[in-house]
């Protein structure tokens, strides 16, 4: 295989009439594109509420869990917000993300998102690169230590791929869970 490149089958007839099969190269699937079809299936999703605010109080519309998904569901980028480490800047949610949180959900969880790239963050957070989301309500409840399933929701996300997973328990995380891909 060519890098960069997947191979689509082709068939042709030889001069005997044999069927001749060979791979002709075709260009990947757009990124953003794929992101942007993973995007509407969330937005369309009922189990899985985006915020449409910011948990901090700030105001932000451009920068919400709500309007990231739909920037990238009409195959735009995400945008941060303003009082982030980052400033204001668009980033592209990698399609892994975007797939794990609809695994999520099919694993049976309902779920809100309260962030996304939006938000401030540890400076090199991955929320910053459109690898992250984090969670407040799992099934209707609060995330906190005495949640009764946070813990595996937490082991679920790591199965679909997550390799930054915290909750409560870790330092800034009482009140929610952090799903983040690697870069």
């Amino acid at each position: 295989m060519l890098s960069g490149l997947a191979c689509a089958t082709a068939v042709l007839l030889g001069a005997s009439g044999t069927a001749l099969a060979f791979a002709e190269p075709r260009p990947e699937p757009d990124a953003e594109l794929t992101s942007a079809a993973t995007a509407k299936k969330i937005r369309a999703d009922a189990g899985i509420v985006l915020l449409n605010s910011h948990v901090s109080g700030r105001n932000h519309p451009a920068s919400t869990a709500r309007a990231n998904i739909a920037d990238t569901a009409a195959g735009g980028r995400a945008t941060t917000s303003p009082w982030s480490d980052v400033g204001v800047k668009k980033v592209t949610l990698t399609e892994r993300m975007l797939t794990g949180m609809l695994k999520m959900r099919a694993a049976g969880y309902k779920f809100r998102v309260t962030t996304i790239v939006g938000g401030d963050h540890s400076t090199n957070s991955r929320h910053y690169a459109g690898l992250a989301f984090d969670v407040a309500q799992i099934n209707g409840r609060a995330v906190s230590s005495s949640h009764p399933s946070y813990r595996t929701f937490m082991n679920k996300c790591r199965a679909f791929g997550a390799t930054e997973v915290l909750g409560p328990g870790n330092a800034g995380h009482s009140g929610h869970v952090h799903c983040a891909w690697p870069r």
